[in-house]
């Protein structure tokens, strides 16, 4: 299978190693500082289960004009791991090389936001997934695995590339990564932003780790506020999920308080943009549509995205 990963942050250098070592032919898009850095120093990938040797992928400097007859081959897949402030630019580049060809773009971003942006340009050759994957980039070009049990789940809101997704699980699926087929994969995305708008929107709303916000009540009563207003928006969206899952999400984040890492609270940190428009304002805004009251989304989009205009 012909792959082109689109990003080389933490998910996407964890997943390049994995499929070049399958001697599948693999791009990279990348650019500046990581761009020289792969270049030079290639991708070294840490796992739980394994010391990867470091590898070498093609790699195209997306801050230069690229045409498809500069690649070594036409995807037929590319794995779309950008974050949400940069869908325009990149979505962009994608557009100018490959509209016109039979190539599928499975996004790995949170949230629908890129879904629907590269659908605009690219109709249903779009496949959605969430993944779970913990990892971390250094400086060095390693990367480390965080957390346990990588995963993937795919699938299409547009009901198609039943066989591409079939063939990806059956090349990448492994000990390291494994890959699930869901055939509500709405329902997933929803179920993570429930996850992912709780743990990104109150760490960034308290500059403080997980842990520090869940030592006091109003904290807890925060998160779980977060939570349940995700959930009733995503009920409202069609999202098949139990209402359980709202104690269950919260167990989760609770339970793993201590190690806890939100990229985008990483991000803020440094003064980065951040992806609050996938996030807590998707919801606010969705919320607005069903005429649902999220006053802590509310809150937090607002905050955030002022962030983003004064950052």
């Amino acid at each position: 299978m012909n792959i082109l990963i689109y990003g080389t942050g933490a998910v996407g250098t964890f997943l390049s190693t994995l499929i070049y070592e399958k001697n599948n032919n693999c791009i990279l898009f990348s650019r500046g500082s990581k761009f020289e850095l792969f270049r030079n120093s290639g991708i070294t990938l840490s796992t739980n289960l394994k010391e990867h040797e470091t590898i070498y992928p093609d790699l195209v400097d997306t801050n230069k004009m690229i045409k498809l007859s500069d690649l070594p081959f036409i995807p037929d897949l590319i794995i779309y791991c950008v974050k949400s402030y940069h869908n325009d630019d990149s979505i962009n580049i994608l557009k100018k090389i490959f509209q016109n060809t039979k190539t599928y773009i499975l996004t790995l971003q949170n949230g629908f936001q890129s879904t629907v942006k590269l659908s605009d340009y690219f109709g249903d050759k779009i496949l959605t997934g969430a993944a779970y994957i913990d990892s971390v980039l250094g400086e060095n070009g390693k990367v480390f695995e965080t957390g346990g049990d990588p995963k993937i789940v795919i699938g299409s809101l547009y009901d198609n590339g039943k066989s591409l997704m079939q063939d990806f699980k059956d090349l990448f699926n492994t000990k390291e990564l494994n890959i699930e087929i869901s055939n509500d994969i709405k329902s997933v995305i929803w179920r993570k932003l429930m996850y992912i708008c709780a743990l990104s929107g109150i760490m960034c709303l308290y500059r403080q780790p997980l842990a520090n916000i869940l030592s006091d009540k109003k904290g807890r009563d925060i998160l779980m506020e977060i939570i349940a207003e995700t959930y009733n928006v995503a009920n409202a969206d069609k999202a098949v999920i139990s209402k359980e899952e709202i104690n269950n999400v919260f167990y989760e984040l609770d339970t793993n308080r201590e190690n806890s890492i939100s990229s985008m609270y990483e991000d803020l940190k440094k003064t980065n943009p951040i992806e609050v428009d996938a996030l807590s304002t998707y919801v606010s805004n969705k919320a607005k549509k069903y005429q649902i009251n999220t006053p802590m989304n509310d809150f937090i989009s607002t905050i955030l995205e002022t962030y983003m205009l004064y950052r």
